[in-house]
């Protein structure tokens, strides 16, 4: 397989599916997630509810529910502090930031280096246009120079065809 188009056209189409699969893959995760989710608040919702029942036994209804709030409450806390502290550190994101700027110095190198190439190869163009313009302009220009030459070849031609 020598075609590069070829080529190209498959790594973007294996490209689109492996993306496809991906999506339905993590479709089907967050779908089960979220039910996982609703079972886990029911329970929760029922443990609740144990909790109230098994104090409201030996305290009032209101001091039942006052507990099994002051414990949601504490849980709540505790998870919030938890959640503070997860999630990528310091380090991580200066790692991160350090990599993304020597990515984008090494970008902008490779743009400076092409910029030179391309402002080169201009330079070059106007050297050779101004070469070209000096020799056609140059002592009657191109047509007086060649027209002595053209007659000749012409008329060599006339001569092949007349035989």
């Amino acid at each position: 397989m020598t075609d590069p188009i070829m080529k190209l056209r498959i790594l973007a189409r294996s490209e689109i599916a492996l993306l496809r699969i991906q999506a339905r893959r993590n479709a089907t995760r967050t779908a089960l997630l979220v039910v996982a989710l609703v079972f886990a608040l029911l329970a929760l919702g029922m443990l609740n509810f144990a909790g109230y029942q098994a104090l409201a036994v030996e305290q009032s209804p209101a001091i039942a529910a006052m507990l099994v709030a002051l414990v949601d409450g504490a849980l709540a806390v505790v998870l919030v502090v938890i959640s503070r502290g997860a999630g990528p550190n310091a380090e991580q994101m200066k790692m991160v930031r350090d990599i993304r700027d020597l990515a984008y110095n090494e970008l902008s190198s490779d743009f400076g280096e092409v910029k030179a190439g391309v402002t080169r190869v201009t330079e070059d163009v106007r050297r050779i246009r101004s070469g070209f313009t000096s020799f056609t302009s140059g002592s009657g220009g191109v047509a007086n120079n060649l027209a002595p030459i053209l007659s000749l070849l012409i008329g060599a031609v006339k001569k092949s065809r007349n035989k």
